[in-house]
């Protein structure tokens, strides 16, 4: 966005420049015109007059937008996407049958870029839960450090042309049998835990997640991410995938 205005701003200096060159009332200054052949001499130094003001120009334009032209050449391009449009699976083999103790999925982060991002932070910077029972939005409490990434490092460089670094985004965990103290076996409640988040006990309803990616060679990356659930659980993919659904949007 930014070599747009570079741009804007050369094209408005030249037009004006051009109108007063053309249309600028000289008949009201009193200016002597004679026709006379000039020397050489005289040609070369016109010549280099207007390279010297060019060069000049240039060299303000260049000034005030080094950081612009220059990304023009090198630059950082963040691609943030899920790793799979649907949830995924983690089944276990319960008593001969498969069923999934988790669904999940991840956020990948790219670099298609030609130049490294370096010490690149992520941070959650707002999450709130809607429940399903209640159109009212609630706010969630977020931490004010930096996201750990699969490195335990809070800091890395996501290299160039394609380079990325992959977080998991969510993981909806299935229900535990728990035994009681009378001997009976309930079932402990679905939890799930939200990148930035601790693990908590799922509700139905939409929670939605605020994070900006934040690098010293690159301009901030902002993303919205949605996650919905009904309350429902069911053992397989199949029919789980339509009722928890996660999206991503770039900001």
């Amino acid at each position: 966005m930014k070599i747009r205005y570079v741009i804007l701003i050369s094209v408005g200096v030249l037009l004006v420049g051009y109108f007063i060159g053309v249309y600028m009332p000289y008949t009201r200054i009193p200016i002597e015109v004679v026709n006379e052949q000039i020397s050489k001499k005289e040609l070369w130094d016109l010549l280099i007059a207007a390279f010297g003001a060019l060069g000049t120009f240039g060299a303000v334009v260049v000034a005030l937008f080094l950081n612009e032209i220059r990304s023009l050449f090198k630059y950082v391009k963040f691609n943030i996407k899920l790793l799979d449009n649907d949830i995924i699976e983690d089944l276990h083999n319960v008593k001969g049958s498969k069923k999934a103790a988790r669904y999940y999925n991840y956020i990948e982060f790219y670099n298609d870029g030609n130049i490294n991002a370096e010490n690149c932070e992520l941070y959650l910077e707002s999450a709130s839960f809607t429940s399903k029972e209640s159109p009212t939005k609630v706010a969630l409490s977020v931490p004010s450090t930096p996201i750990e990434w699969l490195s335990n490092n809070n800091t890395v460089y996501i290299p160039k042309k394609g380079g990325k670094k992959v977080l998991q985004a969510f993981s909806l965990f299935a229900p535990q049998k728990q035994s009681t103290p009378d001997g009976t076996k309930e079932d402990n409640p679905v939890s799930i835990q939200i990148l930035g988040l601790d693990t908590m006990e799922a509700d139905a309803g939409e929670w939605e997640l605020n994070y900006t990616l934040y690098s010293t060679t690159a301009d901030s990356k902002k993303v919205k991410v949605v996650i919905n659930w009904n309350g429902k659980w069911e053992d397989r993919k199949t029919e789980m995938k339509d009722i928890l659904k996660i999206n991503i949007t770039e900001l």
